[in-house]
């Protein structure tokens, strides 16, 4: 891979092309952005740029040795640290900073990645505040955050901070008909529901069939259901794919909204089946199905933020019925 083989973030690597070629580059990044959308990737392409033995105005060659035992993640002065668990814990970071304090064995330079850097507990962020102020000199460290609020600000400080937004629907869908020979037709449907991410455009194709059943499921029993709490088991027993199965709810209710407001100008607009989507969207008024795609897109948030399950699940289900039953009963 190279810089033309990551998807989007052009801003960014026009950004570290300058920065190498001028000799700018500094000893702490921290990569803050949504999640999967690349930051990652990104982070590994630019070290196998620093690496490199034959760069190209490409990017790294990936080709040379070091190139090679990057991409397998094998090289000796590369280290990337994921959580295990809840948080990265003191212990995870002693020893982080000092393999990062030996000379590199290999390459021209040591450097250390650290995913979900948001899980760091207090004692190990003040642990890795000490390097980050003071910086062995031919390494580099780099966090990635999907929360940045979540840090310690010393941490922030110490860091030049560089941003990442969500991939457009365009970048997705052209990047994967280009680059990964998908249909275009399954490339668009695919990034629609992606949410600016990569990752989920490949998983949700992966697993579409599974996860329509699954929101299909979901979407009948949300319509009939009285007793909210009685589809806290199902939520349960799905928690690992609902972050993907809401998408597919959003996506239905944006079609049923549209459908709405628009009528059949908009068929071309739409995701879901035509006569499905005209025969549902007779149910509720335009304004019902925006407010419930509010409380839809406030849960997505509200998961992807590591917030409370059972009050961020409860809450979602009171206010869906709550909409639910004041817009039938104000249609009887």
């Amino acid at each position: 891979m190279s810089w033309s083989e990551i998807c989007g973030h052009e801003r960014q690597k026009e950004f570290f092309e300058r920065a190498v070629l001028s000799g700018r580059v500094v000893h702490a990044y921290l990569f803050s952005g949504p999640s999967r959308v690349g930051k990652t990737t990104f982070a590994l392409e630019l070290v196998k740029l620093l690496n490199c033995l034959n760069p190209t105005e490409e990017g790294s060659c990936d080709r040379c040795e070091n190139c090679r035992l990057i991409i397998n993640l094998t090289h000796p002065d590369i280290s990337l640290l994921s959580p295990s668990g809840d948080y990265l814990k003191i212990d995870e970071i002693r020893s982080f900073v000092r393999w990062l304090n030996f000379k590199p064995l290999m390459g021209k330079m040591k450097v250390g990645i650290i995913e979900e850097a948001e899980k760091l507990t207090e004692e190990a962020a003040n642990c890795l505040l000490k390097t980050l102020e003071e910086p062995p000199g031919e390494s580099m460290v780099i966090l990635i955050t999907s929360q940045r609020a979540s840090l310690l600000p010393t941490i922030i400080s110490r860091c030049q901070v560089v941003e990442f937004s969500p991939l457009s629907s365009s970048e997705i869908s052209n990047y994967l008909v280009e680059k990964k020979g998908w249909k275009e037709e399954e490339a668009r449907r695919a990034s629609s529901f992606s949410q600016g991410s990569l990752g989920k455009a490949e998983e949700i194709k992966e697993g579409r069939s599974g996860l329509e059943d699954k929101f299909w499921e979901l979407w009948y029993k949300l319509k009939s259901e009285r007793d909210s709490l009685s589809l806290g088991s199902w939520f349960y027993d799905n928690k690992e794919q609902l972050p993907l199965i809401m998408i597919f709810l959003e996506q239905y209710l944006r079609d049923l909204w549209v459908w709405k407001v628009v009528g059949g100008q908009c068929s071309n607009l739409l995701f879901f089946e035509k006569e499905k989507v005209q025969e549902e969207a007779k149910e509720q008024e335009a304004e019902t199905w925006r407010r419930l795609i509010i409380l839809v897109d406030n849960l997505i948030s509200d998961i992807s933020g590591n917030l409370n399950w059972d009050i961020v699940l409860c809450r979602f289900l009171f206010l869906w019925r709550g909409e639910w039953n004041r817009a039938s009963s104000s249609r009887n």
